[in-house]
């Protein structure tokens, strides 16, 4: 038995002990956010920093390139149509998404569970396939064409390709589940008792879900439309490709003065604006929208006000003062729509507008025309054996492959390892350093694009596979933070302790008692660090060069110049791909369930 003495010596260092290994573990986790920091440094902070300072001249320090900016009446043309198409899109996606985001609400688990699928599988889609698909359906041998004159509505094809109508189509198909998900994130937080008790006090259904239930959900709506306004500003593909010439957006003009003019500066000057402003809008919503504590955003309250007084001044009241179930001469058209129940409708058909058009591509893949009609006069696979058969579309594949794979690994180490960084790490600026993680998800593609085509000319890496890695990884690493964050967060931290109390170290008690926790996790981040890669292609545009084209650049060029049935036959299988790889997902969510660290039930991407 140990001496009094000794016991108070050992309770007297207890603090000290407790201080030290406190002290180790805030080292640790700033040793764990040194891979993922280095990566965005170099490959992220340095480019953007690069064409920062070109924006104001190679020669000498300049204004100039901002004040032809402002000063060019065609420049200030497109900022504003690409303005308002970003405005239109976020609100077509609000009108469309609302609805289905309520009806995952209030449907049974085993229906939610299917909608949440339906939702997700455009997000492991790629997205040059799904625009890809609208070419199709809205093409002159289309679906669309094809329907119209069989219905004797129209003699001839209408053109209903590359003008601002398919633009629209296109975006606001790409964009509806950004909308979709942050909606459903609020919505379910929302305590629908409240709903009930404004039922019981003579208040119709349409009367509640207005005065209850829209005003408790508009941080769901202010977040989403932020969130498909920030990418709708900077979107690339999909205007590109479905927009007439009267259809270019701004950001299509700062591809053409690099790849067409070489204007290095002003593209440079045109992407720190479109940079500035994106982060204008994030800052807005952090500091404004997004409120503080147990508050009520400020435009949100202000809303609900607005809200509470247009339903105050035109709702009937019983003799006894209360809302009554009775519809006064006074009540809005709005106010008599049975909107709850007509959500249901809406849900469901913006459900099959999200995924209709992906089951499109199935056949046409497996049509025998030489061209892209719909319906296929014949079937046969030409297309998959002309695809295996020729070296230009098997070695972009392969290509891809390659650089997805290398790019998954490296993401997936630095991304997890900051992870753990973050969760469990208690130091300065930590808030900060998060955002730093996230920024790549946050900046537009293509003003990354162009500074890393900048950066890596200067080092001779364009058309390598080594700068199509480096790149592909910056933008990973975010979904893989964010993914083992969650999961990781919800780990019960007494179980390392323990294992702390019987002699293990940080790092063995971590290995061996946390990490087969969040095991599932960790290999759905590397999912989605892979289809990041392997999907990606704005800036495997600007730097994969002619030596490492990747597929879907093999694919932007097929579509812009011959689009032949060999798309759809590529199109098909990586869909088919998506469909496995959202399979593997979902049984990797369901043991991480079962382990007690929930895995994230779908991203962004």
């Amino acid at each position: 038995m140990p001496s009094v003495s000794a016991t108070r010596f050992a309770a007297g260092n207890a603090p000290a002990k407790q201080r030290s290994f406190a002290d180790q573990g805030r080292l640790l986790s700033l040793l764990l956010l040194v891979p993922a920091l280095l990566l965005l440094l170099g490959v992220f902070i340095a480019p953007l920093a690069q064409i920062f300072l070109l924006s104001f001249g190679e020669d000498g320090w300049t204004l100039g390139f901002y004040q032809n900016l402002v000063g060019d009446d065609i420049l200030l043309a497109v900022l504003v149509r690409t303005l308002w198409l970003s405005i239109t899109v976020t609100g077509l996606c609000l009108f469309l998404g609302y609805p289905v985001a309520y009806l995952m609400l209030r449907s049974s688990d085993t229906t939610r569970r299917v909608i949440a699928l339906l939702v997700i599988l455009p997000l492991w889609t790629s997205l040059l396939v799904r625009t890809y698909a609208w070419i199709v359906i809205l093409g002159r041998k289309g679906l669309v064409n094809e329907g119209f004159m069989a219905l004797g509505i129209t003699d001839a094809p209408m053109t209903l390709l590359y003008n601002s109508t398919s633009v629209y189509i296109g975006m606001v198909h790409i964009m509806l589940p950004f909308m979709v998900l942050p909606l459903y994130a609020i919505m379910q937080r929302i305590d629908l008792r409240l709903l009930s008790a404004a039922r019981s006090l003579g208040a119709g259904k349409t009367s509640a879900f207005f005065l209850i239930f829209l005003p408790l959900s508009l941080p769901g709506v202010l977040a989403g439309s932020l969130l498909v306004f920030i990418l709708a500003i900077g979107f690339f593909v999909t205007p590109a490709l479905l927009g007439g010439l009267s259809d270019t957006t701004f950001v299509m003009l700062i591809e053409r003065q690099v790849n067409r003019l070489f204007n290095w500066p002003l593209a440079s000057a045109m992407s720190v604006a479109l940079l500035l402003a994106t982060l204008l809008l994030v800052t807005l919503y952090n500091r404004v929208l997004a409120g503080g504590g147990n508050e009520s955003p400020l435009i949100g309250r202000a809303i609900s006000w607005i809200l509470r007084i247009w339903a105050a001044a035109t709702r009937p009241f019983t003799s006894t003062g209360r809302l009554g179930r009775e519809q006064s001469r006074w009540t809005p058209l709005l106010l008599r729509l049975p909107l709850p129940s007509f959500s249901g409708v809406v849900g469901w058909a913006v459900l099959f507008f999200m995924v209709a058009p992906i089951t499109i591509v199935f056949p046409l893949a497996f049509s025998d025309a030489p061209y892209l009609q719909f319906p296929p006069p014949d079937y046969s696979t030409r297309w998959f054996e002309n695809y295996f058969g020729r070296p230009d579309w098997v070695r972009p594949t392969i290509t891809s492959f390659e650089v997805a794979t290398v790019a998954m690994v490296l993401a997936t180490i630095a991304g997890t390892l900051a992870a753990i960084g973050i969760v469990r790490g208690r130091f300065p600026g930590k808030k900060a350093v998060l955002g730093l993680l996230l920024a790549p998800i946050i900046v537009p593609t293509i003003v990354l694009a162009v500074a890393l085509y900048y950066q890596f000319a200067g080092y001779g890496l364009i058309g390598t596979r080594t700068a199509l890695i480096l790149a592909h990884s910056v933008i990973a690493v975010p979904y893989v933070v964010v993914v083992v964050s969650a999961a990781l967060a919800k780990v019960d931290i007494t179980l390392e302790q323990a294992a702390w109390t019987l002699g293990a170290g940080r790092i063995t008690a971590f290995w061996k008692v946390t990490f087969p926790l969040i095991r599932p996790a960790v290999v759905v981040a590397a999912l989605f660090a892979f289809l990041a890669s392997f999907d990606e292609l704005v800036i495997a545009i600007f730097i994969s060069g002619t030596r490492a084209t990747t597929l879907p650049k093999r694919m932007w060029d097929g579509v812009r110049e011959e689009i032949d049935p060999t798309i759809a036959a590529v199109a098909a299988m990586l869909i088919t791909l998506s469909l496995f790889l959202l399979f593997v997902a979902e049984i990797l969510r369901r043991r991480g369930r079962q382990s007690g660290s929930e895995v994230p039930d779908g991203l962004m991407r």
